[in-house]
């Protein structure tokens, strides 16, 4: 069966100085034993090139097995993540290579206070060796980004119990919480986490988790208000739908995320019944039409969720608050609002599909597509990306169709049809059709 794998991010709550203190050093130490790991791979990029490769393609695990396991002062189920984070990279840059020569060598980012700066008056300086340029653009692009490298947990818990990662829940206090196994034996700041108590079990297997290790820490999770986090992701895992794969430990304006990928399985796709079509509009982001094999019309209707009135009033909110010096405070939570809507919407869409064995039918948004306004483009590609996982997920065909004009011929005789003033209402002449402009389309 195939799968997909989907990230969430998690914000860290409220770590403590001990915790954040555990956190910048295992990234300080990952970042630097990165770049260590990538200067040797330039020395022998030949060898790597060589023997980096299996059935015909660069390979990230035959990469790693040919890296050296340097004594980075990180726990040891890290390095063995930090081997394979490297030779993911090396094993992209060798492929880009082989279609871009001026692909540049990559670079790590680098935790000294005075990186970034040295590295744009590095560019300033650059000449014309184009070689030179590269390699000057992609390290003030590294140091850009930030001080230190994402952290990598290559797997949850480790095979052989050397511990990696785990993703917990506390039934008692319906809490979400990660331990993350970073420090070496015998490290000034270990402590033990104190997890003995039985309360606590991974979130994809149910086993409980005791461990009173002084190599990791215990650290609670956010989960959002509208729940979507836990019906995406943590529900599915918790009754063996998803499981937990591999997770990114990220520093960014002084907080701490964790990405983590789950994977799911994706159900053969079926011969579809129906066909629903689907038009995205601009007063309604979506509306649509069912027809059976046969092209009979067997319903039609559109989904009245106001986001293009939620963005224009919000967009007016946040000028104001811009002109007042209160910067952009709601933009986040707008923001997230508009993806739980869309979600809503393909959910909508989908079961509609799942109903009558239909499959979903949408525009094509080639670079050609043009409409006025940049938050209907924006809503319109968020959508389609939604809806183009979400489909897969559910096993429903979706097909993508050249639409242009649809709104302006009657979905009944093929004639060209008139509008209202206010565009929401068309009519035919031909055939006497009248109805929503968007449900026509």
């Amino acid at each position: 069966m195939a799968t997909m794998t989907l990230t969430c991010i998690f914000k860290l709550h409220n770590p403590s100085a001990h915790k954040r203190a555990v956190m910048d050093y295992a990234l300080r130490e990952y970042t630097l034993a990165y770049q260590a790991l990538l200067d040797w791979g330039k020395d022998h990029e030949s060898l790597l090139k060589q023997e980096g490769q299996f059935r015909g393609k660069f390979n990230g695990k035959a990469i790693a097995s040919l890296l050296p396991r340097i004594e980075a002062a990180i726990h040891s189920s890290l390095r063995d993540s930090l081997l394979l984070d490297v030779a993911g990279n090396l094993a992209s840059y060798f492929a880009l290579q082989d279609v871009a020569e001026n692909t540049g060598y990559p670079v790590a980012r680098d935790p000294a206070p005075e990186a970034y700066q040295d590295a744009l008056e590095h560019f300033v300086r650059v000449g014309a060796d184009e070689q030179d340029y590269n390699y000057s653009r992609d390290l003030l692009l590294a140091r850009a980004r930030g001080e230190v490298m994402p952290l990598y947990f290559c797997r949850p818990d480790g095979a052989t119990r050397n511990r990696n990662f785990s993703l917990l829940v506390d039934a008692e206090k319906r809490q979400l919480l990660a331990a993350l196994w970073l420090l070496p034996q015998g490290h000034s700041l270990c402590r033990p986490i104190g997890a003995r108590r039985g309360n606590l079990r991974r979130i994809d297997t149910g086993e409980v988790f005791k461990s009173n290790s002084e190599t990791a820490i215990l650290v609670p999770l956010e989960v959002g208000r509208n729940g979507w986090q836990e019906m995406k992701f943590l529900q599915p895992s918790a009754e063996g739908f998803a499981s937990v794969q591999s997770a990114f430990l990220v520093r960014r304006d002084g907080e701490y995320f964790l990405h983590v990928s789950f994977e799911f399985p994706c159900p053969a796709l079926y011969e579809p019944d129906a066909w629903l079509g689907v038009d995205q509009g601009i007063l309604k982001t979506a509306a649509y039409g069912l027809v059976d094999r046969q092209g009979k019309v067997l319903g039609t209707g559109h989904v009245d969720d106001d986001l293009r009135q939620f963005q224009i009033e919000n967009g007016r909110l946040r000028r104001r608050m811009a002109q007042r010096g209160k910067g952009l405070s709601r933009r986040h939570w707008k923001q997230q609002e508009i993806e739980h809507r869309l979600h809503q919407l393909a959910n909508t869409l989908i079961a509609l599909a799942l109903q009558h064995r239909a499959g979903i039918s949408i525009e094509d948004l080639n670079p050609a597509f043009q409409v006025r306004g940049s938050m209907v483009v924006s809503r319109f590609r968020k959508l389609d990306r939604i809806l183009d996982y979400k489909c897969k997920l559910a096993g429903v065909p979706l097909r993508r169709v050249f639409a242009a004009y649809s709104s302006k011929i009657c979905h009944r005789c093929g004639e060209e049809v008139r509008r209202s003033e206010d565009r929401q209402t068309v009519w035919c002449d031909h055939c006497g059709y009248q109805g929503h402009a968007d449900e026509n389309a």
